[in-house]
């Protein structure tokens, strides 16, 4: 969705929306600002921040090793084109009634969602890969299993 509305012009280095990813990345920036303040006043409360935004630009930045190979074009969509999105003609509406051969290979499934393949890859970023929880889960789970 966000790709069909933005202007041409406007992407960045991989292909995305740039002022859209620039207003995420402030919004992430700020996010992060009030939990840390949230964790100084209550240390006792176990606050974690799952960063969807990066782990998400991770695999766009690099589709391939996710195994995706439309990283932008919905599996359920309408209209051809860059994305076979069309705003009016949604996945489920009349006109698209079937959705690609192999939504695993796909990143996008409607123009809003992803699909199943890619949150299975996104929640095993944040669970396995330490690098997109913060804390890292398995951090999580030794403070759990501790009893703290």
């Amino acid at each position: 969705l966000t790709m069909t509305l933005a202007r041409p012009e406007d992407r960045d280095n991989i292909s995305c929306a740039a002022t859209v990813n620039q207003q995420s990345h402030a919004h992430n920036r700020r996010l992060q600002a009030s939990l840390r303040r949230l964790r100084r006043q209550h240390p006792a409360a176990v606050i974690a921040y799952a960063d969807y935004y990066a782990a998400h630009l991770a695999v766009m930045a690099a589709p391939a090793r996710y195994g995706f190979t439309e990283p932008f074009k919905t599996c359920c969509g309408a209209g051809g084109g860059a994305y076979n999105f069309e705003i009016f003609s949604t996945c489920g509406s009349p006109e698209v009634t079937t959705a690609c051969a192999q939504p695993a290979k796909y990143v996008n499934w409607d123009g809003v969602h992803m699909t199943e393949a890619m949150y299975r890859v996104v929640a095993g970023m944040f669970f396995q890969d330490g690098r997109y929880c913060h804390p890292p889960f398995s951090t999580l789970l030794a403070r759990r299993n501790k009893g703290n």
